[in-house]
């Protein structure tokens, strides 16, 4: 039997970190999840927060429901039959509105997924493909711009980053290989890095010809040429993307075992990325790396793990990619093999989430540092800016963020607006449109004639763009961690048109 590269630290002298209360001690849903490697953080059962997913090498994908307040109930096993799982991933896959299961499994080189058939119950394994040979990694996201998730996979032994069509319907197309040169591939990701408004593709691949690269989405699916970012790892383990410097475009983040690196690229416009930055080069055996907001200051902060020290780190952002010392959240795992991090406790912060190989458990760590910044008022200052307006939540996970308008204008026709530049600008001269730059939106649903003390809502993960209206969508732009801006346009019944209070939120 083949086995993934892993290497257990037979002894470790712990480095001393910064530490703190930032987070709470490790609590465990599960020590018995049969040699962990991936965990995720999704609503399974429709009920609004965060279950966890896990893999375990011993072949099994199970799920923890979550019951309330950071309580879980008992392991549930979605199948037994991923044999050496590595990779587990959740979205909506069939298009019936609830978060499907994803898997990659080593020893038996399948991609699989498993459907939601609704409050948390789960079909039969069904294979996507077996042509991936020593599969590392399973990703989900838009790739050809007809509005479903297509697979994406990174697999080791034939040195492959691939994607399946997804055709509808929970069917899926064969196997379109992206490059054969990630030379034992161990990681993908998916995220737009040029700002086309297309889902770009990043690789993590090592043994020797160590590289982090991307892969243009050109468009419908096809893909260009293997541009490399980095070969500046020794031994890549990770790769993840999310802007880290507060300028709107997703930056490189990767980890690298052997230089026990965590280190980040800019995203310097057009596809070009900067000189490596380092993070830290004390992550000693890293094995990976993810980043949102975890101190409430509205920038994405970075998570790595330590498989030689046991160890769980953060390290704050502090602004313009200027990253503090290393913070310990906890050193009671044993070989972390995977992190993610979302609100599970339902208090607003985003909570740590690991899986650790050596003591089969899956274990979370509370944040205690406070909300992410939401709901921030940012545009006020004029007396004719009608409206107030609230985000349900900035978690993606809940799989709804409903952008609500109240106490406003009589008898408007209203659009939603979606922005991440800011700046007061009066088109009209009556009220201020306080949304610039690029990236600005407009949903096609309006609120009809709405009374002014009436109150009108729109999921925001669940609307579509008017005709050109560029508004970012879910497992797009929205959830990639950025500060995003939002206002009401009464646009009708008034001349000249106005403008709501504009609000904001870090969407996670």
């Amino acid at each position: 039997m083949r086995s993934p590269l892993y290497v257990t630290a037979l002894a470790s002298l712990t480095l001393s970190t910064a530490t703190g209360q930032d987070f709470g001690p490790r609590q465990i849903l599960s020590g018995n999840s049969g040699g962990a490697r991936s965990v995720y953080a999704v609503d399974l059962d429709g009920d609004g927060d965060a279950d966890v997913l896990s893999a375990g090498f011993n072949g099994k994908i199970a799920w923890f429901e979550n019951q309330g307040g950071g309580v879980f109930g008992s392991l549930r096993i979605i199948t037994q039959s991923a044999d050496g799982a590595l990779s587990v991933f959740a979205v909506d896959l069939d298009g019936d509105g609830d978060a499907d299961v994803l898997s990659a499994s080593w020893n038996d080189d399948k991609i699989a997924w498993y459907e939601n058939q609704g409050g948390g119950s789960f079909g039969p394994q069904r294979v996507i493909t077996t042509k991936t040979n020593g599969p590392r990694d399973v990703f989900a996201i838009d790739l050809d711009g007809d509005g479903d998730a297509d697979v994406l996979s990174a697999s080791y032994y034939d040195s492959k980053i691939a994607w399946f069509e997804n055709l509808g319907g929970g069917a899926f197309g064969p196997q379109q290989v992206i490059t054969e040169s990630a030379a034992y591939a161990v990681s993908t990701f998916a995220i737009d890095l040029d700002g086309d408004g297309d889902a770009d593709v990043l690789s993590a691949s090592g043994g020797g010809t160590d590289k982090i690269a991307w892969y243009e989405n050109q468009g419908g699916g096809v893909f260009g040429t293997q541009q490399v970012i980095t070969t500046s790892v020794d031994g890549a383990e990770d790769v993840f993307a999310i802007d880290l410097d507060g300028d709107g475009d997703a930056d490189v983040l990767s980890a690298s075992r052997w230089d026990h690196k965590i280190a980040w690229h800019e995203n310097q416009g057009g596809g070009v990325f900067g000189p490596q930055q380092m993070i830290t080069t004390d992550a000693r055996l890293a094995g990976a790396v993810f980043a949102i907001d975890l101190d409430g200051d509205g920038d994405a902060d970075v998570l790595s793990t330590s498989r030689m020290d046991d160890t769980i780190d953060w390290y704050e952002n502090q602004g313009g990619g200027v990253f503090g010392p290393q913070r310990l959240i906890t050193d009671k795992t044993d070989e972390p093999m995977s992190i993610f991090a979302t609100d599970l406790d339902g208090d607003g912060d985003a909570d740590v989430l690991a899986a650790s190989f050596d003591d089969n458990k899956i274990a979370w760590c509370e944040n205690l540092m406070g909300s992410p910044a939401c709901n921030i008022v940012f545009c006020d200052s004029d007396p004719d800016n009608r409206g107030d307006v609230t985000l349900s939540t900035c978690d993606c996970s809940a799989g709804s963020i409903f952008l609500s308008l109240s106490s406003s204008f009589s008898n408007q026709f209203t659009y939603p607006l979606v922005g991440l530049g800011t700046a007061a600008v009066s088109p009209t001269g009556v009220s201020q449109l306080c949304l610039s730059g690029s990236t600005i939106g407009r949903y096609s649903q309006d609120a009809g004639v709405i009374s002014g003390w009436g109150t009108f809502s729109i999921d925001l993960l669940n609307a579509a763009s008017a005709p050109g209206g560029g508004v970012p969508t879910i497992g797009g732009a929205l959830c990639n961690g950025n500060t995003w801006r939002f206002q009401y346009w009464h646009r009708d019944g008034m001349d000249p048109s106005r403008f709501s209070k504009g609000i904001q939120g870090m969407i996670n």
